[in-house]
């Protein structure tokens, strides 16, 4: 169960980051893309701007040559004449050719007879040009569309095209007035006319527009901002801005912008925050997994210790206790025995006192006493405490104390003090072992703290295990050191004791001729 657990932890922390660092990648590019973002804006917002500047402009250069044009045509159209001439100053250089339709034939001005030859050569235009000059707005012709005929005079019917007169050889009249001019484009063609009423039915009078050539005579009048402006015909989904002809001023693909330095500069500030927010957030999502994966190796190191030192000693009580029931054992036998189990009950307690120190201290939970009193009446306790557990070991002690010390007040937990020293003890029996192992403890005033210095004639610290001297479960010697009794909890747990009381362990210095560590304590009021 705890492994299944164990697995579903991991996939939700691997599903978090992953999620967290998507949103944050996904942030910053949002981020990175925001000025091409606003650019794209203000493309479109100023191309509308210098569109609609130009427009007024552009109409009117625009209405001026259609109806100088158109006024080239005059008032009454020459129906019924065989011969058109070419009106009054002739035709602009947009205008690709007048013409005259009515339901009996299609006509040009004198000398313009090539553009009637090559307007009756496209059914398309001038049969639309017909059924608009019937109707107005009438559809474009289809060529695909069935075409009918008359009864009575055998001619086709387009649409909505009606022939008034069967006799086409009756002289036609004019029976009203022309109507206004419109316009219209069948693909690449644009036809100006207007409808004229006749005895035979709707005439058609106007001219074709040469698109390219009249664009030509207006792109000129556009706002210079607009870099690569174009006038076409309308496209699907297009509205005509060029009234009254079918037509689009487009604003192209390049316009001049503002100077958008001001803008880039405040939005550098955003970008920068939002890549080191992602950034961030994958140094967060890193460390967390890094700390999990950290947290299960010390809890898997700490049950692989804790394990073992527990199984020492309960082996050492199964077996002593096993030859203690012989009933021939010798006397000093028993007494030797008797002396082991003590020796592993002092040292499985203190296995257990530390772990459960180590607990309290991590769940942070404190002891709430406070021993106070002169440092001479509290220190003389445990010093003699600590000498006596390593004279016992084999040890010499020397114990010096500063006179200015005795006339000091502490107000600290003695227990937690007393443990600290009993594991530095513990720790030099264990390590720093010689032929005459010694140890000093000095006693001394610094600056507003009581300081306790604990020196060893031990082989010292390597320097790698120094780095990680205070990590638990860390052994302060080499590898093959590592055998021997602890979990490496000592070190780890006495500093963190000593900082709980508002003071510190600190290594001081390591060489080949011993260690010496560093504890420091506040003075009492």
């Amino acid at each position: 169960m705890e492994q299944v657990m164990k697995k579903k932890l991991v996939s939700i922390l691997l599903i978090f980051s992953l999620v967290a660092i998507g949103a944050a990648l996904w942030q910053a590019w949002q981020a990175a893309h925001l000025e091409d973002e606003l650019r794209a804006i203000d493309y479109r917002t100023q191309a509308a701007r210098l569109v609609e500047l130009s427009l007024p402009r552009v109409c009117a250069e625009m209405e001026t040559l259609l109806r100088t044009e158109q006024e080239k045509l005059g008032k009454t159209p020459p129906i019924g004449k065989v011969n058109i001439p070419m009106p009054r100053g002739g035709k602009a250089d947009f205008n690709a050719g007048f013409f005259l339709l009515s339901p009996a034939m299609l006509q040009a001005p004198v000398g313009d007879e090539d553009f009637a030859r090559r307007l009756a050569e496209a059914p398309a235009i001038t049969n639309t040009i017909r059924r608009k000059a019937y109707n107005p707005s009438a559809p474009l012709y289809d060529p695909n569309e069935k075409q009918s005929y008359d009864p009575r005079t055998q001619l086709p019917v387009f649409g909505v095209y009606e022939v008034l007169e069967t006799d086409l050889d009756k002289p036609m009249r004019l029976t009203g007035a022309p109507g206004p001019f419109f316009a219209w484009n069948y693909g690449d063609t644009l036809v100006c006319m207007r409808s004229v009423p006749t005895s035979h039915g709707a005439a058609a009078e106007g001219f074709v527009i040469d698109a390219a050539k009249l664009s030509a005579h207006l792109l000129p009048l556009v706002e210079p901002g607009l870099r690569e402006p174009s006038i076409g015909f309308v496209r699907r989904g297009e509205a005509a801005n060029l009234a009254p002809l079918p037509m689009v001023l487009r604003p192209g693909d390049k316009v001049e912008l503002p100077d958008t330095a001001a803008r880039r500069e405040a939005l550098r500030g955003p970008v920068i925050s939002a890549w080191l927010i992602s950034i961030l957030s994958i140094i967060i999502v890193f460390a967390l997994l890094v700390s999990y994966s950290r947290m299960e190796q010390r809890r898997s190191d700490f049950v692989s210790a804790v394990t073992h030192e527990l199984r020492t000693p309960l082996t050492s009580f199964q077996l002593y206790t096993e030859m203690l029931q012989d009933p021939a054992l010798p006397v000093h036998k028993m007494r030797e025995y008797h002396e082991t189990l003590r020796r592993e009950s002092l040292r499985l307690g203190h296995l257990v006192e530390n772990v459960l120190a180590y607990a309290r201290l991590t769940r942070g939970k404190q002891r709430e006493r406070q021993d106070v009193g002169s440092c001479a009446e509290l220190l003389s306790a445990l010093l003699d405490k600590t000498a006596d557990q390593l004279r016992r070991a084999g040890w010499s002690v020397t114990i010096t104390i500063d006179p200015r010390v005795s006339l000091l007040r502490l107000r600290t937990d003695l227990i937690s003090i007393e443990q600290i020293l009993q594991n530095l003890a513990d720790n030099a029996v264990k390590y720093a072992s010689s032929d005459h192992p010694s140890m000093t403890l000095h006693a001394l005033q610094t600056h507003r703290t009581l300081s306790l210095r604990v020196t060893d004639n031990g082989p010292g610290i390597l320097p790698d295990m120094q780095k990680k001297l205070f990590r638990p479960f860390s052994h302060s010697q080499k590898a093959e050191d590592s055998r021997k009794p602890g979990i490496g909890l000592g070190l780890a747990l006495s500093r963190d004791l000593a900082r709980s009381i508002g003071g510190d362990l600190t290594l001081e210095r390591t060489s080949d001729h011993g260690t010496t560590f560093l504890l420091t304590l506040p003075l009492g009021e």
